[in-house]
């Protein structure tokens, strides 16, 4: 292709420099020869004459001239998101993730990236979607890391492609300061642990209706595996009879609304010790439903794994607030255990070996096939622990 150097000229009004040049661009599936403009700059002292400015089209036209420039990349961030790295989500993610790449997306990161090209997004245009979404819709910090990461996936895809030859613009974004950090999140401690327990066990309804004993045995389940055995909540609707051998249970699948999946992530795939308040709580969940021995421990009444947003909703939080003590959802529980573990051990690796966490050492990741010792060790500091907060409660 013909080297170019395209065409500089004036806007009508004299006050700013435009420039047009030909490219391969993709228009409904096809590609096609087209001209395309660009703002270059303000006539002033530092951009007098044509001369001066023809540096900065000559970097936009670089690529074109060394035949680098891919007709994909005259693409909008919105056409190249939906049509190259939403079907690679949907392909290789988790079903949780692909539905919450998929709301954010068209919530919030589509209707503003239609205007703009791949190859012509910047750092620039970065930071003021960002800004734009935490002045319009009041993101916090969190919410702002998920827009960045999103968006550094488009054009990580563009680049390992071949489609984009340029560094990725989305790393050296700046969040706005004042957006939000998240609020501190509750840790349940394990004195909460114990008046949570008993609630679910002795509590009544403020209109003194009764809890089904099935009903109460199975949140008590949903709690004590959530904190003694660190599970996620999809991991403990996912946990079965077989994975239990009395001492440990081996975390083998996950599961969200109706989808089963293997855990998180592969470091996920570990067993976690069962100390004695969980096991005795199995027991009694085990017995009550006449001794299985495969199947979902939180078996729902539909024959599968329990709601576990519904047993909050039903079971868990009207049974707190009767005893006047607060629900801070199932994630409070691992947070708490790993908090406690923290505590006793101050060792943090104990708290990431039971919450099996992927940010261990490359050591923990691919050498450490069981539980460590030092977790083990700390969760029999947390059942003693435990016992003492029992004894002295009652």
């Amino acid at each position: 292709m013909r080297r170019q150097a395209g065409c500089i000229y004036k806007s009508k009004n004299g006050e700013r420099w435009l420039a047009r040049w030909r490219e391969n661009v993709i228009e409904n599936g096809e590609i096609k020869r087209k001209l395309r403009f660009r703002d270059l700059a303000p006539v002033n002292d530092a951009y007098r004459t044509e001369k001066d400015v023809q540096p900065l089209l000559d970097e936009i036209l670089a690529p074109i001239n060394s035949g680098k420039a891919k007709p994909e990349s005259t693409l909008s961030v919105f056409d190249y998101g939906e049509d190259h790295c939403l079907p690679w989500v949907r392909e290789n993610c988790k079903p949780s993730t692909i539905a919450g790449y998929e709301a954010y997306w068209d919530s919030y990161l589509a209707p503003r990236l239609k205007k703009i090209s791949l190859r012509d997004f910047r750092t620039v245009d970065a930071a003021d979607l960002l800004a734009d979404l935490h002045r319009s819709h009041g993101h916090g910090r969190e919410m702002l890391k998920k827009s960045k990461a999103i968006l550094s996936g488009i054009f990580t895809m563009a680049r390992n492609v071949g489609v984009l030859d340029q560094p990725n613009p989305i790393p050296g974004t700046k969040i706005p300061k004042k957006a939000a950090r998240s609020s501190d999140l509750h840790a349940t401690s394990p004195d909460e642990v114990v008046a949570i327990l008993d609630a679910l066990e002795n509590a009544k309804l403020e209109d003194d209706k009764e809890v089904p004993r099935e009903h109460r045995l199975k949140a008590r389940a949903a709690v004590a595996l959530q904190f003694f055995a660190g599970l996620r909540p999809g991991e403990a609707r996912g946990v079965r009879w077989e994975d239990y051998n009395g001492k440990r249970l081996t975390v083998c699948q996950s599961v969200w609304h109706t989808h089963t999946t293997t855990p998180k992530t592969e470091e996920s795939e570990k067993p976690v010790p069962v100390i004695e308040p969980l096991a005795g709580i199995l027991a009694d969940l085990r017995k009550a439903d006449a001794n299985p021995s495969t199947g979902p421990r939180l078996l729902g009444p539909s024959g599968k794994p329990l709601n576990l947003e519904n047993l909050s909703k039903r079971v868990v939080a009207p049974l707190l607030k009767a005893k006047e003590l607060e629900w801070h959802g199932w994630y409070s529980l691992r947070r708490g255990v790993a908090t406690t573990i923290k505590s006793i051990s101050k060792d943090s690796l104990a708290a990431k070996g039971l919450l099996r966490h992927s940010s261990v050492s490359t050591t923990e990741r691919h050498y450490i096939k069981d539980v460590p010792e030092n977790t083990i060790s700390a969760m029999n500091q947390l059942e003693k622990l435990f016992t003492e907060c029992s004894t002295t409660k009652n």
